[in-house]
């Protein structure tokens, strides 16, 4: 697998990759060769698909949103592992390749980013004895990198020296399940015990055959009690991007809610930057939550938490349940983050808690910067107390773009140059966290600097710029 260089890559994101038939993963991966090669082995084509694991510097897994047999699909291409996100839907072009009969995606030539924040596709529920242990299997290419859920299964081995262990359910048919995209805590797989869910990605091995690799300890449940339920945050419309200054409907999921646990009441508690994001309110219509809660803000803006009560109990016991809508309102732009603190049912702690997260995409051409101190939205800051400045910058272009940041004092001289790079994040804009130190790593003398951006589009050459005040305090006597 051959690493290109990134302004190969940049030419091509500009070029017309819609120009090209898009495909599914199902059209790479549906096959009826018996050797499970993809009809399109050798050649350079375009899918679409939604972003449901990420193994930083090396590669990802994309699925159909519909989930479902043949609906999954590995892609090796390290510089575009390093720039998707979990629930991205995305589009490359690249080439398809079997790689010791494991159909890839490489050589990823050109992407883009169609939306953020997708839920992910629903997971395909099996018995062990529709994916056997063993290497003669091939009938089970259809569930290469497949979104997979094994349910009430038992342990049959532990871990081997690769990590890989055997389990089944009332089939009493053996699969194995690896620790390929997941340390597996060894101490946890205990021959005989039942666990309630083992779920993850279908991958492939010459020398072991097929197997399920969860991504995370929340693809390993071991009972279905009320504290292993899953609560996370996603948008509740991912098909618009989020604009400045404008409310955004953020969904409060769980798993499902079963009627013998006797849920009377939930409490939340979560937490946003202020500077970046502010909430404003909460939306109970087509939800499980009857009446409005009385929520509860810090006096910073950062922490909101409610408890709501319910008359008749919260029950929903056959899928994931849609407890309660939360508006958020982005102030700039970049990824923010709604970090889910705590959540309880009844009096019951839920171990597996979610955060969410808005991404607001910069929509003009412009140089773009911000700067404000972590939870605070002045510019001001004292080094001499270990406080930090955060520098963000960015622009539509992205990732076709390079940025030069300088700080110049008041007489205009440049005191030191902290950015000078290629951006590389997804959304197109970065941070950079300032010391206020010089290029000699001295601490400059309280006063007023200005903070100069420019942002080069590497396709055309056109550039744009612009400056802002940083005030550097001292320490009080």
């Amino acid at each position: 697998m051959k690493n290109y260089l990134l302004s190969f890559l940049a030419i091509f994101l500009v070029v017309g990759i819609s120009a090209q038939t898009v495909l599914t993963c199902h059209d790479i991966q549906y096959t009826t060769d018996p050797s499970g090669n993809s009809p399109y082995y050798n050649q350079t084509v375009t899918v679409q698909g939604i972003v449901t694991h990420i193994i930083p510097n090396s590669a990802f897994y994309i699925a159909d949103a519909e989930g479902g047999e043949w609906s999954g699909l590995y892609v090796y291409h390290r510089n575009t592992s390093n720039v998707v996100s979990l629930g991205d839907l995305v589009q490359l072009t690249g080439s398809v390749d079997e790689y010791y009969n494991l159909t890839e995606f490489v050589n990823v030539s050109a992407y883009e980013i169609i939306s953020q924040g997708n839920p992910l596709p629903p997971f395909l529920e099996l018995s062990t004895a529709d994916i056997p242990s063993g290497t003669n299997h091939p009938e089970n290419e259809k569930y290469e990198g497949v979104l997979v859920r094994f349910q009430d299964v038992t342990i049959k081995s532990t871990p081997d020296g690769y990590g890989q262990f055997l389990i089944a359910d009332s089939s009493n048919i053996w699969a194995m399940v690896d620790n390929g995209l997941y340390s597996i805590p060894a101490s946890s797989i205990v021959i005989g015990e039942i666990w309630y869910i083992i779920q993850g990605i279908v991958d492939f091995h010459s020398s072991a055959g097929y197997k399920l690799n969860p991504r995370n300890a929340s693809d390993m449940i071991k009972q279905d009690t009320i504290e292993n339920s899953i609560i996370k945050i996603v948008r509740t419309d991912p098909t618009t991007d989020p604009a400045l200054n404008t409310d955004i409907s953020m969904s409060l999921i769980s798993t499902k809610i079963k009627s013998e646990w006797g849920v009377m009441s939930y409490s939340v508690t979560f937490k946003v930057n202020p500077a970046e994001l502010i909430f404003s309110g909460l939306e109970i219509d087509s939800t499980l939550t009857y009446e409005m809660p009385d929520f509860n803000i810090s006096a910073g803006g950062d922490t909101i938490s409610w408890t709501y009560f319910s008359q008749d109990g919260i029950i929903y016991p056959n899928n994931d349940a849609l407890l309660i809508k939360i508006l958020v309102r982005p102030l700039v732009y970049g990824e923010h983050i709604i970090d889910l603190i705590s959540f309880k049912y009844n009096e019951t702690e839920v171990n597996n808690l979610i955060d969410g997260s808005v991404i607001t995409k910069i929509q003009k051409k412009i140089a773009y910067l911000n700067i404000n101190q972590q939870g605070d939205k002045k510019n001001i800051f004292n080094p001499e107390r270990g406080e930090e400045i955060i520098i963000s910058y960015g622009t539509k272009t992205g990732y076709l773009s390079k940025a030069i940041i300088r700080i110049y004092d008041v007489q205009g001289r440049l005191v030191y140059t902290p950015v000078h790079k290629n951006i590389t994040s997804a959304t197109g804009i970065e941070e950079y966290k300032w010391n206020g130190r010089d290029s000699n790593l001295k601490l400059l003398t309280p006063g007023l600097y200005y903070c100069h951006l420019e942002v080069t589009d590497r396709s055309s050459g056109d550039k744009d710029n612009t400056v802002q005040p940083i005030v550097i305090k001292s320490a009080l006597k």
